[in-house]
């Protein structure tokens, strides 16, 4: 992918300047979200951002569009096939896609297009590469004459063939063996291979995805969706439900050997339900971190708590019951911090959630409440 040009529009429309769509240059804060649009963001990136960004939104769309695979190949060398997505197992000697993404400061247009046209039929003239059935050109802004004309295929073709017999520099620097074959194969050709996409169309479909929020450095959205414990224990609880019945028989006495004598005991039982609640709330808000942005910002949130929670665990107690209650008060008074996701995942940590992570930890043998019959 080429870097960005100097000049402006090469087709005489006056072009729209990048500083109506993004502010002068800024260092956001790596503490906060950052303030800008999307829009805004992407006039910052870097053309390999912007690949990378392209096979992101291409990966989103493989089962509606049929793809087995998309890679990107961006480079000196990728004959102008920066991100290629494959339709079948024959990849780039099959069916496939090609997307040739333009990060320009300006609008990409019909002039800034048309030598890059060269590079499929070049390629399919020269290696084993067959021609793709569709070229998208990808761009943050696209000229209206050009999604005009890629929108006409019939004159499309005609505008490329009149720029196959001109003298551009792109041209005259063909073989002429080369620029005749590549001529002919482009007249035998149906135009309506060519394709534009911008970023409007790309953000449509990417706003959807849990990449979204992590990519542009934005705050999730919604609310965690409220999880209820099924009536029967489900195999992910067995280890902090295991060390509550160790706190309850302790306490209450060595009758209570399963969770159902916990439930069944007028003392165990209630506090038994809301712990299984707060359980699950906190799961509630694990999935919520999951789905709303890539990364581990809930583990990084559960490695901040546990390195205060272990500290009070650690002390000494007369009971299991007594080390519960304390560390389980201790996780209402925490004032986690850290990026800018986990301090967004605090403002929905609520005391149930908050001890509803100490038994997931408990889950993970990161804590324990009675400790070798406790001291």
């Amino acid at each position: 992918m080429d870097a960005l040009p100097q000049g402006g529009d090469s087709t005489g429309a006056e072009s729209v300047s990048v500083s109506q769509y993004a502010p002068p240059p800024s260092v956001v804060s790596h503490n906060r979200f950052d303030t800008r649009t999307p829009l805004q963001q992407v006039f910052y990136w870097t053309p390999d951002d912007w690949e990378q960004f392209t096979c992101e939104w291409l990966r989103m769309r493989k089962g509606e569009w049929g793809y087995l695979g998309v890679e990107v190949l961006g480079g000196t060398n990728d004959r102008g096939a920066d991100v290629v997505a494959f339709m079948s197992e024959q990849r780039l000697n099959g069916v496939w896609h090609c997307y040739q993404c333009k990060h320009y400061s300006a609008d990409l247009t019909l002039d800034d297009a048309l030598p890059e046209m060269i590079k499929p039929f070049q390629a399919t003239l020269e290696t084993t590469r067959t021609l793709p059935a569709r070229y998208t050109f990808v761009a943050p802004r696209i000229h209206p004459r050009l999604k005009d004309t890629v929108l006409t295929p019939a004159e499309l073709k005609k505008r490329f063939l009149a720029y196959m017999d001109g003298r551009t520099r792109p041209v005259a620097a063909l073989p002429s063996e080369t620029r005749a074959a590549v001529r002919d194969l482009a007249g035998r050709t149906d135009f309506s291979m060519f394709w534009t996409v911008n970023l409007d169309e790309v953000l449509e479909v990417y706003s959807k995805s849990s990449l979204f929020a992590s990519r542009f450095n934005l705050p999730p959205t919604g609310e965690p969706r409220k999880l209820l414990p099924p009536p029967v224990p489900q195999v992910n609880e067995a280890r902090y439900l295991q060390k509550l019945l160790d706190v309850y028989q302790e306490k209450f006495g060595a009758h209570i050997a399963s969770v159902v004598d916990a439930f069944e005991h007028p003392s165990s039982g209630q506090h038994l339900g809301r712990q299984r609640v707060a359980f699950f709330d906190a799961e509630s808000l694990r999935m919520y971190a999951r789905e709303s942005a890539s990364g581990d910002a809930y583990e990084e949130l559960q490695e901040d708590v546990l390195a205060n929670l272990i500290e009070v665990a650690d002390m000494d107690f007369s009971s299991g019951w007594d080390r519960l209650q304390e560390v389980l008060k201790a996780s209402g008074q925490l004032n986690p911090a850290g990026s800018p996701l986990v301090t967004h995942l605090v403002s929905h940590f609520r005391n149930s959630q908050r001890k509803g992570m100490c038994h997931q930890l408990a889950n993970d043998d990161k804590l324990t409440w009675c400790k070798g019959g406790c001291r």
